[in-house]
């Protein structure tokens, strides 16, 4: 390992984060500000998948219409009604770079926008039938990885056996089809480390199987989905299974946007249903209608085998079966769901939506001080009404649901565009205490949507090319108790960063994000510098100090990293590396990062306690048909005798991480 850490620092010192084909940046900071408020990486990469396709097929500026433009995730719905309205006025654009005349746009969005867009022609082809499973493309992704040092659960004590009961490696395949906004097909196999392989629970190989079949845009069948997908409503109180923007760095990223029906491709467990789908549409109306059955993991009193009496005290959606309690709770839950969405897209974009989960056995759980109006028994309904409207240089949307005991949560936004550098967004919501959902995941400080009022302000100003102001603020509150606090409680949060870019190709930022809550308070400030060099080299350099204040005691942290990346003009390769310091008094002041991977798979790290780490990554393009990753990643606690706890604890002071992916497309 020493080596290795040699020929980082060579590299950081030599050659200078060309990042790989990754995540634009608002997405990436989106990423950030959802693990810090859940803990938990999202494991959806769909929207990933989507953007390369669309690098690959990309997207004319002449003929795209507001779905397809929305659908990239970089565009706020009034600069796609701008982008309309210009090419409605001044006919086909004859250059991307004509771009900086349609208003609300500036450099750094066109260059986020530049590797999926065109002026091609780009007329819509008319496939026929057997044409969507002809035309398109396919790839078999295979990545794995593996922890180096065993932890706690693969060793044996005392000679009995192992708490876990397969190996410590990490395996994902993934097979698809794909003919980019018409047809999708493939499956997907996950084993988590930790998981029996062809024994034990896992008789049939992979602990997670996914398959599904997708067809879109077929005459007036808009989609439809046979075997797993992912169904999104409104703006998320009812239910959204993809990943949810929240509040980030992108502070006018609050509005949610995306197809009802998309196919699940991914390796979480959890967030997607099994079953059928269709929407349809006949003019400005859309029809959309599902079912799912599938089984959930989950906690059952009683004995082993399930019976009428028996009910869940608790579902899970963690997706590891590695212990004898953790394969006891696996797909102990069966969940029905069926619902409907009905879309009116005009000046008006109008939608009702409903939805309904039955579970067997039935959920019961502990009654707790704070948990007492959360879901319990059977069946669950839950209907809602949204819209948006751009009404000049004004977007309106918002959403109120209900659920089956008139119990509500209702949300209201605004994206304002004052003139060409200065925007604005409001978001107010009102979430009852009781408001009961399944997969809902509503704007707000937390992502369960329930017991919660507050009200968001946003601003973004560009005074000259090269400057942008960002902030926003947030004032919050809890009518209820929750989980650690016994007593309503409250508060607000403020960020303000502010960007420079010097040079084209250089571009400097600082920013202070501060929240106070439950009588604590948490303050983040951060420096960043990123450089990038003709093509080849890249630089990222950032220093984040985090101060968490309880009772008038201070627990300080601070992260300092430098990302490179150099990808040599004759040679079919790209290195990207990290090395990185942390110290923290405890976790309350922990710091997260984004960091960069093998392709489709999102990472931010969490840093804690003191340390230091690295990561070299290594992307070699074989042939035009196979791309090949490798990843090695430790980190180091000095003077630590272990890390982590229970069955993870590992006895020494360090942890390192292998990968290695291929892709093959053909």
């Amino acid at each position: 390992m020493g080596k290795i850490a040699g020929i980082i620092l060579l590299l950081l010192v030599g050659l200078q984060v060309y990042g790989q084909e990754e995540l634009p940046a608002t997405i990436q900071q989106s990423m950030e500000a959802e693990t810090a408020a859940t803990t938990a990486v999202s494991e959806d990469d769909e929207q990933w998948q989507l953007l390369q396709e669309r690098a690959h097929h990309r997207i004319s500026l002449n003929t795209a219409d507001a779905e397809e433009l929305t659908a990239l995730g970089i565009l706020l719905p009034h600069q796609v009604e701008s982008l309309l309205q210009y090419r409605q006025l001044l006919g086909d654009f004859v250059s991307i770079y004509e771009l900086q005349a349609v208003p609300g746009f500036d450099i750094s969005l066109i260059k986020q926008l530049l590797p999926y867009i065109s002026t091609d022609e780009g007329f819509k082809p008319r496939y026929q039938l057997r044409d969507l499973f002809s035309k398109g493309g396919k790839s078999l992704l295979v990545r794995y990885g593996r922890q180096l040092e065993a932890s706690k659960g693969y060793l044996s004590a005392n000679g009995g056996a192992k708490a876990y009961q397969g190996s410590i490696d990490k395996v994902f395949i993934r097979y698809r089809y794909n003919l980019t906004g018409y047809t999708s097909y493939g499956i997907s196999m996950e084993k988590d480390p930790g998981e029996a392989f062809f024994r034990g629970a896992q008789r049939y190989g992979f602990d997670f199987y996914s398959a599904h079949l997708f067809i879109s845009n077929y005459r007036h069948v808009k989609a439809v989905a046979v075997g797993d997908f992912t169904v999104n409503m409104g703006q998320g109180l009812l239910q959204w299974h993809s990943h949810a923007a929240g509040k980030s760095a992108a502070v006018l990223q609050v509005k949610k946007e995306g197809e009802v029906l998309r196919p699940y491709t991914s390796s979480g467990e959890y967030y997607f249903f099994r079953g059928t789908g269709v929407t349809m549409q006949v003019g400005k109306v859309q029809l959309t209608a599902f079912g799912s059955l599938r089984k959930l993991d989950g906690t059952v009193a009683g004995a082993d085998t399930l019976t009428d009496g028996q009910v869940a005290t608790a579902l899970q959606s963690a997706g590891y079966h590695r212990t004898s309690s953790e394969i006891a709770k696996m797909n102990a839950v069966t969940q029905f769901s069926s619902g409907a969405v009905v879309r009116y897209m005009g000046k008006w974009n109008l939608g009702a939506n409903i939805i309904y989960h039955h579970l067997s056995p039935g959920l019961e759980k502990p009654l707790k001080p704070y948990n007492q109006f959360d879901f319990r028994g059977n069946g669950l309904v839950n209907y809602s009404l949204d819209y948006s409207r751009t009404l000049g240089n004004m977007h309106l949307f918002g959403e109120l649901a209900r659920d089956q005991q008139g119990r509500l949560a209702g949300l209201q936004g605004a994206l304002i565009s004052m003139s060409a550098n200065a925007d604005f967004s409001l978001v107010y919501r009102n979430y009852d205490k009781a408001y009961q959902s399944f997969y809902s995941k509503g704007f707000g400080e937390n992502y369960n949507t329930r017991n919660e009022q507050g009200i968001y302000m946003g601003c973004s100003l560009r005074p000259t090319s090269r400057w942008l102001l960002s902030g926003y603020v947030d004032w919050f509150q809890f009518p209820w108790l929750r989980y650690g606090v016994n007593f309503p409680s409250g508060g607000w949060e403020y960020l303000l960063q502010l960007s420079w870019t010097c040079k084209k190709n250089v571009m400097f930022s600082g920013r202070v994000l501060s929240r106070k809550k439950d009588e604590a308070q948490l303050t983040h400030i951060r420096f960043q510098a990123d450089i990038t060099g003709k093509k080849k080299w890249a630089t990222s350099t950032r220093f984040e100090y985090a101060g968490y204040n309880a009772g008038g005691i201070l627990q300080p942290g601070i992260l300092f990293y430098e990302e490179c990346s150099y990808k040599p003009r004759r040679l079919p390769v790209q290195l990207d590396a990290r090395v990185g310091v942390f110290h923290t008094g405890g976790y309350q002041s922990r710091v997260y990062a984004y960091e960069s991977s093998v392709m489709y798979e999102n990472s931010v790290g969490q840093y804690y306690g003191d340390g230091w780490q690295y990561y070299l990554n290594l992307k070699w393009k074989l042939d035009k048909n196979i791309t090949c990753w490798g990843r090695i990643h430790q980190v180091i606690y000095p003077g630590k005798q272990r890390i982590g706890s229970g069955w993870d604890m590992i006895q020494g002071n360090k942890k390192t991480m292998l990968q290695f992916q291929l892709i093959y497309a053909f």
